[in-house]
């Protein structure tokens, strides 16, 4: 067979050729120069970034007839030798497919004999983390104490799975990633000495792909020439990978920004009936996402300008939109993507994506709906300034230096104050009282179970302080909640603890309540201070020209069931 892949057509020969590994060249380049090289070394890292190709080119330097020498000469027999496989003392072992004990017993009983050929016999083991726990048993002595003519290269994507050891023993490399800029440089030499004709965007979109792998990036490109005859462009290289297009993608990413789902949507159902699949379109439109952030957000980073360079398009669909709708594009697009994992009808999920995409608003509209709920928070906030106004204008000028709970507050902290500040408190608890409505009271106490249950779904914390409150009275405006323990009063009047609270009645209830605290005791006290005797009802009623039921009575149940009504009182033997 006369033809030959591209990646093996151009395989690095000379430490000088492996491109994107500069750490490792230079560092064994020095050794070999000095005579210090070891006799065992691990090279690890990603697929396609030259673990194999540093190895053969190691085992040709240190065998070289003018060597061992920084760089093989390529010319010498024993180099053309290990190029062409040819050389016996240069063993490569594919561990994925040797890898019980035995063959590495073979390997060890083998090792002690000296080359036939050049200086060392040079073991290269390939994909070495495919080992069985006993072969690299096995390994351990002959590794770590080899006869002097013998070089171990160990080679292997997943470092992570070889016994520590293993890795003690060798001088480890760690191979990067190829960049996306080398791909595309060598990517264009290749076309350049080949006279191969290729857009710029399609080598671009190749090194996209190949994802860091200069190997998948020529296997790719050598299927690419099979397929558009010796030319390489945007188009032949989406019909090979199975992508869309940067130009297509481009289209799709402004109906979205656009809000326009009619052309979004028949976009999407010509890519798919042109047979590209759904998990793909979501992984480009990921990437494009992902671009058009970076290049908002960071504008001067190498990496953008490189992937975007000529396509000023670009830059003008990232002018339509903004940061925050980017994030929450991605967003939406890595979860529909975790969920196609999962699908039984992923073209589904994809157009339910692009539903949620055009249906996210603009930033301006983003803008306005912050102003709007601005808005609401400060008229909210006039109203419960409004009704406070309202409050104390119906308290006495005397009683308006401070609120209720203060007061109540200075009644219990204070023991020796005088009996004036008392009175003021007991009188305010007093005009509460008064105020209250026994049928809203009832209402509130059949649905505290509901608030606190509510409370607690929202902050549990509250709800551990509020339990220890109940509703004693109630008003068209306010509720108040007597709390025998004063911590637990303390904290829920803290503003944050207290707002989320009438939230939650309102809620409940439909109708907003304002929350006032009192100590239990100050409010029995208060209570029992505030009834007047029955011949005081009787002077008043006569005086208004009412009849009183309570003045022919000196039962004490029937006038608390007269003060309070009958739901409120409890008679108890």
């Amino acid at each position: 067979m006369s033809y030959r892949a591209l990646y093996r057509v151009w395989r690095p020969q000379t430490f000088e050729d492996l491109i994107g590994q500069d750490h490792v060249t230079t560092t064994l380049k020095n050794a070999l120069r000095e005579g210090h090289f070891s006799h065992a070394y691990l090279f690890s890292g990603p697929r396609g970034t030259g673990k194999t190709s540093a190895a053969k080119i190691m085992a040709k330097a240190v065998n070289c007839l003018d060597g061992p020498a920084a760089e093989p000469c390529n010319h010498c027999e024993a180099c053309r030798k290990v190029m062409d496989g040819s050389l016996m003392d240069v063993v490569e072992i594919d561990a994925a497919s040797n890898r019980g004990v035995d063959e590495i017993r073979d390997l060890r009983d083998k090792v002690k004999y000296a080359p036939s050929e050049v200086r060392y016999k040079v073991y290269i083991v390939d994909e070495v983390h495919m080992l069985t726990a006993e072969a690299f048993n096995a390994l351990l002595k002959t590794l770590e104490e080899p006869p002097e003519h013998v070089l171990f290269i160990l080679a292997t994507t997943e470092p992570h799975k070889l016994p520590s050891t293993i890795i003690s023993r060798c001088q480890r490399f760690s191979f990067r990633r190829h960049t996306a800029r080398n791909m595309l440089h060598h990517l264009q030499t290749i076309c350049q000495s080949q006279g191969i004709e290729a857009d710029e965007v399609a080598l671009a979109t190749i090194a996209q792909v190949a994802d860091g792998g200069m190997r998948d990036a020529l296997s790719l490109l050598d299927q690419v020439l099979a397929f558009s005859d010796q030319t390489v462009d945007e188009s032949s290289v989406a019909a090979v990978t199975g992508s869309v297009s940067r130009s297509t993608l481009r289209e799709l990413m402004g109906f979205c920004l656009d809000q326009n789902l009619t052309m979004a949507l028949e976009t999407v159902n010509e890519l798919l009936m042109d047979g590209l699949e759904p998990e793909r379109l979501v992984h480009d439109l990921i990437q494009s996402s992902r671009d058009l952030l970076l290049l908002l957000a960071a504008p001067e980073l190498q990496e953008v300008k490189e992937r975007l360079a000529g396509e000023s398009q670009w830059s003008s669909l990232a002018e339509q939109t903004s940061v925050e709708r980017l994030e929450t594009m991605l967003d939406t697009l890595i979860q529909a993507q975790q969920q196609m994992k999962w699908a039984a009808l992923p073209r589904v999920v994809m157009e339910m994506t692009l539903v949620r995409l055009c249906q996210q608003e603009s930033p301006k509209t983003d803008r306005s709906n912050e102003d709007q709920a601005t808005t609401i928070r400060l008229q909210q906030q006039l109203k419960k300034l409004e009704q406070k106004v309202e409050e104390l204008s119906r308290v006495r000028p005397s009683e308006r230096s401070k609120p209720l709970s203060d007061q109540s507050d200075e009644t219990i902290k204070s023991p020796g104050s005088s009996n004036n500040q008392k009175l003021a408190g007991t009188e305010r608890l007093g005009a509460f009282l008064q105020e209250s409505s026994p049928e809203r009271l009832q209402q509130l106490i059949r649905s505290w179970p509901e608030v606190l249950a509510k409370v607690k779904e929202q902050k549990i914390t509250v709800h551990a302080w509020l339990i220890d409150g109940e509703p004693v009275a109630a008003t068209d405006e306010r509720v108040l909640v007597a709390f025998k323990n004063k911590i637990h009063r303390d904290t829920t009047e803290k503003k944050t603890h207290k707002t989320l609270i009438e939230q939650v009645i309102q809620e409940v209830l439909g109708f907003p309540l304002q929350l006032t605290t009192v100590m239990k005791a100050d409010w029995e006290q208060s209570r029992r201070s505030s009834k007047p005797s029955v011949s005081e009802e009787a002077v008043n009623d006569r005086g208004s020209g009412q009849p009183n039921t309570s003045a022919g009575t000196s039962d004490p149940v029937d006038c608390a069931v007269e003060w309070f009504g009958k739901d409120m009182v409890e008679i108890t033997d």
